[in-house]
C-alpha cells in the first residue's frame, strides 16, 4: 500500500501495551509502552463517538516548525533535500532513489538495485555497501520482503525466485549478491573506480579466500546459536573462539579494515553480519561484542567502518536489529542470565534508555560516538524527517486504534493493511507537532503547557505506537532515532501528567 512506502511507516515490530515483556521462556519478547496501549484507549473511548475536540492549540503549525527547525539547521542541512533529489549527496542514505557521485544520470542508469523496502536484508546491504564505497553511479528500486509485505507482479516476472538484492546491470539481471559483488569488481574498475579487490601478486589477495572462509564459519555459527538453546555452553565457546580468530585477522591486516587501512570486498562481506551479532548477542544471549577488551580490532574495525560516508547510515540500530531477525530467520532463543538487563536498555525498558535526560553515549548499549554526529544536530535530523513527511507520519501512528489489517504478515505488527483511527488524527498531529517542537527547543520550553483537550490515552498508544516502529536507517539515523525515541516517550509522559493536573 501506500502507506508502506512512506518515510516513517514501520516495523511492526511489537504491541504497544502496558506490559512491556511476557513470559521470557520460550516467548518471544513483546515490546511496551510506559503508560497505556491499545486496550486503555478502547476502554477509554467505549460510549464516546470521537475524542474530544483541542480546546487550545500550543503547539506550532507544521509550517512554523519547518521554519524554525530551517533557523537552527546548518546549510549543509538545509540541502539535504536537494542533494538527495539529485542524487549528490555525500552521503549514503536509504531515502535516495538514485547516487551519481562524479557521473550523469545516463551513468546511473546502467546499474539498478533492487532492495527491501526496510532495508533489513544483509545480502543488500553488502551489495549496496560496495556501490557505495566504489562510488558507482546507480538507481534504486526499493521492494517488500515477503515477512512484512507484497511484492509487485513485475517484479516475480523480473526474478521468478522472489529473492532479493537483483541488480541490473547494463541490461544483464543478477540474482545473488556475490554475482552482483563481482560483476560490479569487473564492469567497474580503474578510473574513477576503486578496486575492492587487491590485485594479484599482492600479500593481500592471499588472504582473500582464507577471510571469506571465516566470514561464513562465524555467520554458520552465529546463526545455530542464535535460533538454539540445544548445547549452550559449547556454542558460545565456538563463537568466542571463532571471534578471537576475527581479531586476530584484523591485527594480522594492520588495521582498522580487514586487508589494511582501506576497506575492501571482505569488509562489505563481514559487514552486514558482524552488525547483526552485535546486536542480537547482548539481547539474547547476554555477550556484547562492542567495547570488549577481549578484541579491541574489532572495536576499531567498527569505529572505521561508522566513519565512512559509504556505511555510517547504512548501518542499523541494536533495537531495529533485535526485532527484524526473528521474522526473517525465525525465533532467536533467550538464554545467559545477562540477556535480560540488555534487553531491556536495548528496549527502552530499564527506566533510563529512551528517556530524557538520555544516559551517556559511553553508556548505551550500541556505541553511537563513531557515528560523528552531535545530539544536536541528531535531534535536527529526526525533527527534519518528521516534517518532511508529517502528514503520512499522523496517520501511521493513528493506526494505534485502527484495527489489525488481513491477512497478516509475519512480522508482529507489521501491517502494512492496518485500519487508521480517523477520529483521532487531530490529537495526535498536536502531539506530533508538540514532540517536534521539543526536539528543536528543548522539552521545557515546547511543553510549558501542552494544548488543552489533548487525551492521554490515545497520545499514549499513538506515539507509543510510532516510537516502537522507528527503523533505522530505513527512517533516519540511530542518534536522530535514539532522540526521536525519548521525545516521544517526554510527550507521553507530560500530557499524562497535564491530564491528571487537569
Amino acid at each position: 500500500s501506500g502507506c508502506m512506502h512512506a518515510r516513517l511507516l514501520l516495523l511492526a515490530l511489537a504491541p504497544s501495551s502496558a506490559s512491556r515483556l511476557g513470559p521470557r521462556v520460550p516467548q518471544p519478547r513483546v515490546l511496551r509502552a510506559p503508560t497505556m496501549g491499545f486496550a486503555d484507549m478502547l476502554s477509554h473511548l467505549v460510549g464516546k463517538t470521537e475524542p474530544a475536540q483541542i480546546r487550545r492549540e500550543t503547539a506550532p503549525s507544521w509550517e512554523q516548525l519547518h521554519l524554525l527547525w530551517s533557523d537552527k539547521a546548518t546549510e549543509h542541512e538545509r540541502g539535504f533535500r536537494e542533494r538527495l533529489a539529485a542524487g549528490t549527496g555525500q552521503d549514503a542514505c536509504h531515502l535516495a532513489t538514485i547516487r551519481l557521485f562524479d557521473g550523469t544520470k545516463e551513468d546511473a542508469e546502467r546499474v539498478v538495485l533492487y532492495r527491501d523496502t526496510a532495508a533489513w536484508c544483509p545480502y543488500c546491504e553488502k551489495v549496496w555497501i560496495a556501490l557505495e564505497e566504489k562510488r558507482v553511479p546507480y538507481m534504486v528500486k526499493k521492494i517488500n520482503m515477503n515477512c512484512y509485505g507484497d511484492k509487485p507482479d513485475w517484479f516475480w516476472r523480473l526474478n521468478p525466485s522472489g529473492g532479493i538484492p537483483v541488480a541490473e546491470i547494463d541490461g544483464q539481471v543478477i540474482t545473488e549478491s556475490n554475482d552482483i559483488l563481482m560483476t560490479l569488481e569487473n564492469t567497474f574498475s580503474g578510473g574513477s573506480y576503486r578496486s575492492l579487490l587487491p590485485a594479484q601478486g599482492d600479500f593481500s589477495h592471499e588472504r582473500v579466500r582464507p577471510l571469506l572462509s571465516l566470514e561464513r564459519k562465524i555467520f554458520s555459527c552465529w546463526f545455530r546459536w542464535l535460533t538454539s538453546t540445544m548445547n549452550e555452553g559449547a556454542q558460545r565457546l565456538n563463537f568466542v573462539s571463532l571471534m578471537d580468530d576475527v581479531e586476530e585477522e584484523l591485527k594480522k591486516g594492520g588495521g582498522p579494515f580487514f586487508l589494511g587501512k582501506e576497506l575492501s570486498m571482505v569488509d562489505c562481506m563481514f559487514a552486514p553480519f558482524l552488525e547483526r551479532m552485535a546486536a542480537s548477542l547482548p539481547y539474547y544471549k547476554g555477550l556484547p561484542i562492542r567495547r570488549q577488551p577481549q578484541w579491541p580490532n574489532v572495536e576499531a574495525w567498527f569505529l572505521a567502518m561508522e566513519s565512512k560516508p559509504s556505511y555510517r547510515n547504512i548501518a542499523s540500530d541494536f533495537y531495529t536489529h533485535c526485532h527484524d531477525l526473528p521474522p526473517q530467520i525465525g525465533r532467536c532463543q533467550v538464554s545467559g542470565p545477562e540477556a535480560q538487563a540488555f534487553a531491556d536498555r536495548i528496549d527502552g525498558a530499564d527506566g533510563r534508555a529512551w528517556r530524557l535526560p538520555l544516559p551517556p553515549l559511553d553508556e548505551e548499549p550500541q556505541p553511537l560516538g563513531g557515528f560523528g554526529q552531535d545530539e544536536d544536530a541528531a535531534k535536527r535530523e529526526a525533527a527534519e524527517r518528521i516534517i518532511a513527511n508529517h502528514k503520512a507520519v499522523v496517520r501511521f501512528a493513528a493506526r494505534a486504534g485502527g484495527g489489525a489489517g488481513f491477512p497478516p504478515v509475519s512480522a508482529p505488527l507489521s501491517d502494512p493493511r492496518a485500519g487508521v483511527f480517523e477520529a483521532s488524527i487531530p490529537q495526535v498531529d498536536a502531539a506530533l507537532r508538540h514532540t517536534v517542537h521539543a526536539l528543536l527547543v528543548g522539552p521545557d520550553n515546547a511543553l510549558a503547557q501542552p494544548s488543552e483537550g489533548l487525551e492521554s490515552p490515545i497520545v499514549t498508544a499513538s506515539l507509543g505506537y510510532l516510537r516502537d516502529r522507528i527503523s533505522v536507517p530505513r527512517d533516519m539515523g540511530a542518534p536522530a532515532a535514539r532522540q526521536l525515541r525519548a521525545h516521544l516517550n517526554e510527550v507521553i509522559e507530560r500530557v499524562g501528567a497535564a491530564t491528571v493536573v487537569a
